[in-house]
């Protein structure tokens, strides 16, 4: 497993105001193509991430949608929801020129999050479970 892939992926939940936003201006390729209960809950804010192997870090989340994007993908994502329910979700995402992934999402709590992610992107095959717990107001 590529651990700067994997990284990549988590920091999809911190990708700030350039692409998850950009979905939603005018004149943005695309409107937000899902709404999704799961995500709907998580709360903005700094995040505490920890990945399977035990590697923390922390982000600010501006938009809970981040989730389903790497940080590197700055074109919009198509996002089709294969589950959805109260707390939890299944996302498959491609992203025109970088490949596909899946991404499941478990809402425990507005402030605990799980993500299990897994595809291609770019190449470069990755699979990874995350712990996400928010841990303040972002500076």
């Amino acid at each position: 497993m590529n651990k700067r892939v994997v990284w990549m992926a988590v920091a999809g939940l911190a990708l700030a105001a350039t692409g998850a936003s950009a979905q939603q201006r005018p004149g943005a390729a695309a409107a937000r193509p899902v709404d999704v209960p799961a995500i709907n809950l998580i709360q903005k804010g700094k995040w505490a991430v920890r990945d399977s192997e035990g590697s923390e870090r922390t982000m600010c989340v501006r938009d809970p949608y981040q989730i389903l994007r790497p940080e590197k993908i700055t074109t919009p994502c198509q996002n089709v929801v294969m589950e959805s329910a109260a707390s939890r979700a299944t996302v498959r995402s491609v992203c025109t020129g970088h490949g596909t992934m899946l991404t499941r999402i478990t809402t425990d709590t507005p402030r605990q999050v799980t993500v299990e992610m897994q595809g291609v992107i770019d190449g470069q095959p990755f699979s990874e479970t995350y712990d996400a717990k928010r841990i303040g107001e972002c500076s």
